[in-house]
């Protein structure tokens, strides 16, 4: 902008600016029995995104679902991603992306008959603790469809079926 001048030299960082974050290979907590990884979490972004891997085997996936907070980035690092949308199908092979708005119903599924594995970015964060909540659920026995249902909802997530 014309006539708009500042003092900061481009690289200086203040106090309170947002920081890099880098997350080696390898690395993350791993929620074994959602098959997810957490690669860059909402607290490491600041909230702003939030990255996780996930496997699933073949013809396994998720059901008709809705979020309601964010939009899903999918990019398949090995094998295929089947998005299963109210008014058609796409199938995604290995370096493929799909962007799912939030609000939009969606399923996703492995088509193969081989293991698949994927890189998901949630835009802003927070489905990771959707993750963790199910997580510690599970590790200490009270997780059953019914609460599965309301931390869902807590977290934004309507299933569809």
């Amino acid at each position: 902008m014309a006539g708009v001048t500042s003092d900061r030299q481009a690289g200086d960082r203040e106090a309170g600016d947002p920081q890099p974050v880098f997350v080696p290979a390898h690395t993350g907590r791993r929620l074994d029995f959602l098959g997810v990884t957490h690669r860059l979490t909402s607290e490491q972004s600041e909230g702003s995104i939030y990255i996780f891997e996930s496997a699933f085997e073949p013809g396994t996936g998720n059901r008709l679902h809705v979020h309601s907070r964010e939009d899903e980035i999918a990019y398949v690092l090995e094998g295929a991603l089947e998005v299963r949308l109210p008014d058609r199908s796409a199938v995604l092979e290995a370096g493929g992306v799909g962007r799912l708005p939030k609000n939009l119903p969606h399923a996703i599924r492995n088509p193969l008959t081989t293991p698949s594995r994927y890189l998901f970015l949630a835009v802003p964060g927070g489905l990771d603790r959707w993750f963790d909540a199910l997580a510690a659920a599970n590790d200490d026995g009270s997780l059953d469809e019914a609460l599965y249902r309301k931390l869902s909802r807590d977290f934004g997530i309507g299933w569809l079926e």
